[in-house]
Parts: C-alpha cells; sequence; structure tokens
C-alpha cells in the first residue's frame, strides 16, 4: 500500500472536518474575486468622457384628482325676532365632490355650489397628479405659474390648469365651478288658473297620467271628472259610467282602478267607462308599485290582477284605518329590491293610525304589516280631504285643517314617525272647501283647490335641476 493510501485510511472524521473547511474557504475567495470584477466592469462601463449621465424620461402627465378645499358662503339665517340675516361660513370642499373628463380634459362639479358660495376665494385640500409639476395661468398676464394648493384661487372664471411630464410635454385641464342662483329647497308656486269647473267640486281626487291632469269629484251628489291636456290652463267636462267613491280612484299598469260608492271594485281604461272587476267589496282602496291593496272587516286584502284576493297577515290586533285612508309607496333606503308602503289615516276614535309593510320586489320573502310607532310631538297630522303622496324620497301628506281653510303640507323623513310642517311651504290659498294634489312626472306637485277653483304647480328648485353625467367611455375604434 503506497502511503497516500495509507495516509487516506488514517484521516478521521475531524480531519475530514477540516480538510471540507479549508475547501470552501477557497470557494469563497474565488467567488469574491469574480464578484470584484464584475462590479469594476459596471462602474468602467457607466462613465464616460462626456460627464454626463442618460436619465430615463416619459410623456406621462394626467390630472388624477382635484379636491376642493375651504369654500367661502354668506349663509341667511332668521333671528328669533322672525327678521332676516345672514353670516359667513366656510363650507366642506370634500362634500363637493370635483368629476374630471380625461377624454374632453374637463374638472368640474357633479352639482353647483349653494347659494352664496364665493368662488372666487377657493382653496383646494389636495391634488394630485402623475407628471413632474403643475402651473395655473394667470387670469391677468395669462402665464403659467407653479400652482400651490395653499394659495386662494379666483375661480369665478375657468381656470386653466397645465401639469408637465419629464419628457417636457404637458397636458392642460380646464376646471370650471358654478353656484346655484337660488336654494334648491325653495318652492317655486305658480298660480296657473282659476276654473269654474274645479270650483264646484267636493271630495277631490287628483291624478296626473302621462300628461293629463284627472280630477275626479263630487258636485251636487254626483261623480264628475274633469281633464286639462295644457297643464292646468284650461279645462274640459268628461261624463262618467259609475258613482264612484272618488277617494279610491287610482292609477296603476295602464289601468284606472277605484271603488263604486258600495264598495265595489271597478275599473277603466280611459276613466270615463268603469266596469265591474271582482265580486269582493271594500270600504278603501289603495296601490303599491304592482299591487293592489283593500280594507275590509278591520283586516287588508291584496291581488296582483284585481280578481283573487289574499289576506295579507298583520303583526298586531291594533286598529287599522277608518277614515281620510291613503297609502303612499316609495323605495327602500335599506334594500335596493325593497320598497316601503305605507297606509295612513284615522281610526275609529279620530286618531292617527298608521301602518308600514317592506315590499319584497323578487318575491323571495312575504312581510307582515306593522303598526308604526309615531312620535308624541309631531304625529301625523288630523286633516280634512287629505292627499298622501311620496315628494322629494318621503312621504308628504296635504290637507286642510278645521279651522284654517288654507291647506297645510306635511313631510316625514323619517317614513312615517314624525311628521313636520316646517320644510315646504304650500301658497296662499285661503278659502279652500276641499282640496287635491298629486305629483307628476317631473316632479311637479299640484294642489287644486274646490270652492275657489285655484289650480296651483310648484316644485323644489333641486327636482329640476339636471344631474351630470361623471363617467365617460372611449369609443371602441372602427373594425373592433
Amino acid at each position: 500500500m503506497d502511503n497516500c493510501a495509507a495516509s487516506a485510511k488514517r484521516q478521521t472524521p475531524l480531519t475530514l472536518m477540516v480538510h471540507k473547511t479549508a475547501y470552501m474557504k477557497i470557494i469563497y475567495r474565488i467567488f469574491l474575486l469574480w464578484l470584484t470584477i464584475g462590479m469594476s466592469g459596471a462602474i468602467v462601463g457607466c462613465s464616460s468622457d462626456s460627464d454626463t449621465t442618460d436619465v430615463a424620461t416619459s410623456n406621462n402627465c394626467a390630472i388624477t384628482s382635484f379636491v376642493l378645499g375651504g369654500i367661502p358662503c354668506v349663509m341667511h339665517t332668521t333671528t328669533d325676532d322672525g327678521r332676516d340675516s345672514t353670516y359667513e361660513a366656510v363650507l366642506t370642499g370634500a362634500n363637493y365632490p370635483l368629476s374630471i373628463d380625461q377624454l374632453n380634459n374637463r374638472i368640474y362639479l357633479n352639482d353647483s355650489l349653494p347659494v352664496g358660495s364665493d368662488i372666487s376665494r377657493i382653496t383646494f385640500s389636495s391634488v394630485n397628479h402623475t407628471g413632474v409639476s403643475m402651473a395655473i395661468r394667470s387670469i391677468v398676464t395669462a402665464q403659467d405659474t407653479i400652482f400651490n394648493t395653499a394659495d386662494s384661487t379666483d375661480c369665478s372664471l375657468p381656470r386653466l390648469f397645465t401639469v408637465f411630464a419629464s419628457d417636457g410635454s404637458s397636458r392642460s385641464y380646464t376646471l370650471e365651478l358654478r353656484v346655484h342662483k337660488q336654494s334648491g329647497d325653495e318652492m317655486d308656486w305658480k298660480q296657473v288658473a282659476t276654473a269654474d269647473e274645479v270650483a264646484a267640486l267636493q271630495e277631490l281626487k287628483v291624478l296626473a297620467v302621462e300628461g293629463t291632469l284627472y280630477v275626479f269629484g263630487r258636485r251636487d251628489g254626483a261623480c264628475e271628472l274633469i281633464t286639462s291636456t295644457d297643464q292646468g290652463a284650461t279645462w274640459q267636462r268628461q261624463s262618467v259610467s259609475a258613482d264612484l267613491a272618488t277617494r279610491s280612484v287610482h292609477y296603476l299598469q295602464g289601468t284606472f282602478v277605484g271603488l263604486s260608492r258600495a264598495g265595489e271594485v271597478l275599473v277603466s281604461t280611459d276613466a270615463q267607462t268603469w266596469n265591474a272587476r271582482s265580486g269582493q267589496t271594500f270600504t278603501a282602496l289603495f296601490v303599491g308599485s304592482d299591487a293592489y291593496y283593500g280594507l275590509a272587516d278591520a283586516q287588508i286584502w291584496s291581488s296582483q290582477d284585481l280578481n283573487t284576493w289574499k289576506q295579507d297577515a298583520l303583526s298586531t290586533t291594533d286598529a287599522l284605518p277608518v277614515a281620510q285612508w291613503d297609502a303612499v309607496v316609495l323605495p327602500s333606503r335599506t334594500n335596493s329590491h325593497y320598497e316601503d308602503l305605507i297606509l295612513a289615516g284615522l281610526d275609529a276614535d279620530a286618531k292617527p293610525a298608521l301602518w308600514h309593510r317592506t315590499i319584497d320586489t323578487e318575491g323571495n320573502y312575504n312581510f307582515a304589516w306593522n303598526k308604526l310607532q309615531t312620535s308624541t310631538t309631531h304625529n301625523y297630522p288630523i286633516l280634512q280631504s287629505t292627499s298622501l303622496l311620496a315628494y322629494d324620497d318621503a312621504p308628504v301628506v296635504i290637507g286642510l285643517p278645521e279651522e284654517n281653510p288654507s291647506p297645510e303640507l306635511y313631510i316625514s323623513r323619517d317614513r312615517g314617525r314624525t311628521w313636520l310642517n316646517t320644510e315646504i311651504a304650500l301658497p296662499e290659498a285661503a278659502s279652500a272647501t276641499a282640496i287635491g294634489a298629486t305629483v307628476d312626472a317631473d316632479n311637479h306637485l299640484w294642489v287644486i283647490c274646490g270652492g275657489t277653483g285655484q289650480i296651483w304647480r310648484g316644485r323644489l328648485a333641486r327636482l329640476a335641476w339636471k344631474k351630470t353625467t361623471t363617467q365617460f367611455y372611449r369609443a371602441p375604434k372602427r373594425g373592433k
């Protein structure tokens, strides 16, 4: 056996470990050498005799968000002694979001600012863009200067903002702010006409259907119908083939429906010729958005087709309305598939009685009627000749108080629990002996007065304002 082999046989595990460690140190030193050579080459490659460095550039420049800051505004109020007064406040700009139209390079409000806003002293809480800098063009000199969000900006005229990219290219946007010329809660009333045909009617029911106003009423104990196709300016008397309980008349799904004085269900396609629909009788009739409801024998019945009726479930045995009853349906505020159906009136003791039912428009759930727990201080008003309507996303009741011949309007922002008469003012319509009211497709509120024949039309200013488009889509290229 040679010396090498003998030496290998004599190696112990400790000896092998020492040799292995030495071998790893050699490998590590070789790795450091190659790493140093590679870095040196990179340094040499990045150096040049011109002492210049190439920097990557981009043409990316766009304004991505614009948020208003403080907005000075002159507010109007009333002092304790009834005098008008003003004071200056600062509105929170974030409550008035700006939209950016990247296709047309426009920045604008989704809605105009409130009356009294001073847009000559606007500040901005934040502005974000993808460029390296942004400038604003001076109204006086027409020169661009660096824009500072903390500076007060005069936006009484459209302002031009330009954002610059790192390659020197730019993109300009026009910012335009507008202020409402009137308060959104201002009610504009106009007396359209005074009609003798209306003055003689009592027990009024008013409907606005496809541009025509229908007024059902009773004259000398007989049922009458008058209509107007020119926004209440002129009226025509129409013949009616049935002795209708006028307050029961409604319009749903292309059909007029009502009760005869005996409680029989009647239907009509033209509001003049009426025919019986089912053998069941009711003391009151009202409608939802896609169903009919009747009151009979202290129960509520419902039908989809006016032929088959089923008894609805009630959560309590408390009394249902027996006088001045009416109903209104509104979209639910909690579920897009639900509706709130509110039935209101007076019970046998002449006290307010309000009931509510949630309607599942998809038909998955069937909810019972519940009696509303109403406020003790702002309860449903006791009025005569009432009309219950949906207006400004809330139930509204209009009627005549016993001791005042001028109509009153109450609105409930909590869907029937509290009712206030301080939000929407009615016109002075004294000496009315009966009134009827309705809402048309253009958000006009109509009040028609028996006894005087006055025809009034009003609308909250903000319900006439058009909504601004805030979503934009690039048109597809031809051939795509």
